[in-house]
């Protein structure tokens, strides 16, 4: 099975550090994370990470133009968008799931 690596863009620390243990699991690679969208946009084009979890609901005018810069790169790439306010799940190819337990977290990226 390919191992899958995950980058993450999250404001809060704390909840970046809970999601690098949520996401201890084999078939995934921690490869990054940042609170700043613009370091994150420089990393991610340099680290070619196949799923971005991204932080929903802080500020719409950034993810659109985080969506609208991560259309352009060249491979393929899955953005998972995360809302902690209603256990919901956007995968930007146009799906949303509610999310009952963090396995649901770690079967989106693996699968």
């Amino acid at each position: 099975m390919p191992i899958h690596q995950v980058y993450v863009i999250w404001t809060h620390q704390l909840v970046r550090d809970s999601l690098r243990q949520l996401l201890d699991h084999i078939d995934i690679t921690w490869v990054g994370a940042s609170s700043d969208f613009s370091f994150a946009i420089e990393e991610i084009s340099r680290l070619h990470p196949d799923t971005i979890l991204i932080e929903e609901g802080v500020d719409e005018t950034t993810t659109t133009a985080f969506m609208e810069i991560v259309e352009k790169f060249q491979w393929n790439l899955r953005v998972i968008g995360v809302s902690l306010d209603d256990n919901q799940l956007s995968i930007y190819q146009h799906e949303h799931q509610t999310v009952g337990q963090p396995e649901d977290l770690v079967r989106l990226i693996i699968q």
